[in-house]
C-alpha cells in the first residue's frame, strides 16, 4: 500500500507521467535520510522515462550534494543531451546562439534545463577544480541568458573567488 504524501511538501517538477512524479518525489523525501535509496529511485526514473529531465537534475544534485562530482557530471551531460534533443538543437553547447534557446520570457521547458545543466556543469567542473573550463562554460551562459534567469552569476562570482584567492597565494 502506497504512503499518502502531503499535497504541501510536493516538489512542483511540472507535467510528467504519473509514477515518475512519484518516484521523484519519493527520492526528494529521502535524499537526506537515505541517499542510496534517492539514487536510485532518480536513476530508475530516468531508466523508465529517459525524456523527464527534471530526473536527470534530481540526480545530479544529490550526487553533487554527497560529493560525487565525475557521477554528477556525467548525468548532467546525459540530461544536457536530452534537453538538446527535445529543444532540437545540436549537442555542442559550445555553437548555440541566443535564438536557439529563447530569451528568458519565451524559453520552452527543454529550452530552460539546457541552461541549468549548463550551470550545473559549470559548478560541477569549478568543484572538480576545471576552473578554465567552469569559466568557459559561465562565458556560453552569459550569451545564453543576458538576463540571468538561472543564476549564472553565482558561479561567476565563485570564478572570481579562486581568482582573488589564486592573486593572494602569488603576492
Amino acid at each position: 500500500m502506497a504512503r499518502p504524501t502531503p499535497k504541501e511538501n510536493l516538489v512542483d517538477f511540472g507535467p510528467l507521467p504519473a509514477h515518475v512524479n512519484s518516484l521523484l518525489q519519493e527520492g526528494v523525501g529521502c535524499h537526506r535520510s537515505d541517499p542510496a535509496r534517492a539514487r536510485a529511485l532518480f536513476r530508475h526514473a530516468i531508466e523508465i522515462s529517459p525524456s523527464s529531465l527534471p530526473a536527470y537534475r534530481c540526480l545530479l544534485k544529490l550526487q553533487n550534494q554527497q560529493r560525487e562530482f565525475d557521477d554528477a557530471l556525467a548525468v548532467a551531460m546525459e540530461g544536457l543531451a536530452e534537453a538538446a534533443h527535445q529543444a532540437r538543437v545540436g549537442q555542442d553547447w559550445r555553437t548555440w546562439t541566443l535564438a536557439e534557446v529563447g530569451d528568458d520570457k519565451r524559453r520552452s521547458v527543454p529550452q530552460r534545463f539546457l541552461l541549468l545543466f549548463l550551470k550545473a556543469m559549470a559548478f560541477i567542473e569549478l568543484r572538480r577544480g576545471n576552473t578554465e573550463i567552469s569559466r568557459n562554460l559561465v562565458a556560453q551562459l552569459k550569451v545564453l541568458d543576458p538576463e540571468d534567469g538561472c543564476g549564472h552569476s553565482v558561479i561567476s562570482a565563485m570564478l572570481d573567488d579562486v581568482d582573488d584567492d589564486a592573486e593572494t597565494e602569488t603576492d
